[in-house]
């Protein structure tokens, strides 16, 4: 079985990405494509990236665009070849235990016609629940309109989507790179700053994380970035050296605003408290939303007087594992100043991820007992079900503290 250039081609993917065929029907849409977009490497699919194709595979590096959608639909896919840096088909099966048996072709059109609609995880570095988080101002779009927001403005935009590459972080850190831009810089990582150990975001290392575990000396490529996503974070391994302060002094200093702020960090016996600082230049509603974890932890917020706004309650503890993610989310309203934030490991190696955000008093909502929780306006029941799926899926509880204010903290 091959693919062909219809079952391929996404009209919608193509007329928002090249503005100026906004005004074509799906036919003509195609028939551009056919006849000059191709040819032109004009963007037409949300799932492949022919430029990133023919860079990841050196035998095809003569091949023109023709040629390569031609290899790709006959070939390369059901070879397991690299055609994007945001799909991984070998990840996509690994995470979706149904598919187990499907072959590459079939993956591929799973994907295509079910998986995006789904919320499937298709690649270890995008995350539907995860990019609408960490963007607020895309709460209402779907999950087939969050990947077309990515690829078409996401990354240009340099926006947040993953713990595992930050644009501006791997530019930085990154001096020889400095005059890529952000397409360029993605597709570098996947094909070459992987393997060569390059530092991708404060929470991932590809060097550090290979050399801490030396039964993954054989892992190269996006496999590292696989294994520790669909692995290592729950067996409790380390991805990057520290990130947060282990003491007052030294807490890590986060920028919070309308966009949610990702946090992921480790802890250990040697290592079991961490700690974090914010400032707040008005009244705000601060909200503090786990989304992974494996082991358990405490969390505390208290301010520069040391007054702990949220302490621990033995009988407000709360399962993740049988809760929604919205009934683990702690919100709090709180005056102008510096608040800290102190993530305590209850013994053994931790791995957490949080998100920190400021809302609007009207973004809340409470229900009969006056406990706070987040606006899902925008999030289909599915969406939820999947953050939720995705804490079931590691193992731990987390213990979430309320403090004084009875009703600022769920």
């Amino acid at each position: 079985m091959s693919l062909s250039i219809s079952s391929v081609f996404d009209a919608n993917f193509y007329r928002n990405a090249n503005a100026d065929l906004a005004g074509l029907n799906d036919a003509q849409a195609l028939s551009h494509f056919e006849a000059y977009g191709l040819n032109e490497g004009r963007s037409f699919s949300p799932l492949i990236n022919l430029n990133f194709y023919r860079s990841s595979n050196s035998d095809l590096a003569s091949f023109n665009n023709s040629q390569l959608l031609n290899h790709l639909e006959n070939y390369g896919v059901a070879e397991g070849r690299s055609f994007s840096p945001l799909v991984d088909l070998n990840y996509y099966r690994a995470k979706n235990s149904d598919l187990a048996g499907f072959n590459n072709e079939q993956l591929f059109n799973h994907l295509e016609n079910n998986g995006i609609t789904e919320g499937r995880s298709f690649d270890p570095l995008f995350n539907f629940a995860q990019y609408q988080l960490l963007n607020s101002d895309l709460a209402n779009l779907n999950n087939s309109q969050l990947l077309n927001h990515f690829e078409i403005n996401g990354i240009n935009e340099g926006r947040e989507f993953s713990p595992y590459f930050d644009f501006n972080y791997y530019r930085t850190n990154n001096q020889d790179l400095a005059n890529l831009n952000n397409n360029q810089l993605l597709q570098h990582f996947e094909i070459y700053g992987i393997n060569e150990g390059r530092k991708s975001s404060p929470y991932f290392d590809a060097g550090f994380y290979k050399a801490n575990n030396p039964d993954l000396a054989s892992l190269k490529g996006i496999n590292l970035v696989e294994h520790f996503s669909l692995y290592g974070a729950y067996e409790g391994r380390q991805a990057a050296s520290e990130y947060a302060g282990n003491t007052l002094d030294t807490a890590r200093q986060l920028t919070i605003g309308s966009n949610s702020t990702l946090v992921s960090e480790h802890l250990d016996s040697s290592d079991p408290n961490d700690y974090y600082q914010f400032t707040l230049n008005q009244p705000s509603t601060v909200t503090i939303e786990p989304f992974s974890f494996s082991g358990s932890i405490t969390e505390k917020l208290f301010n520069t007087s040391g007054q702990i706004l949220a302490s621990n309650t033995g009988s407000n503890t709360i399962n993740v594992q049988k809760s929604s993610i919205s009934q683990a989310t702690q919100s709090i309203s709180l005056n102008p100043g510096t608040y800290y934030i102190q993530i305590q490991g209850q013994g053994g190696n931790t791995d957490y991820q949080f998100y920190l955000t400021t809302a609007e008093q009207n973004q809340t909502q409470s229900d009969s007992l006056g406990l706070t929780y987040p606006d899902t306006t925008g999030y289909t029941d599915l969406d939820l079900a999947q953050m939720v799926a995705f804490n079931e899926e590691m193992q731990g509880n987390i213990v979430a503290q309320l403090g004084q204010d009875s009703k600022s903290m769920v």
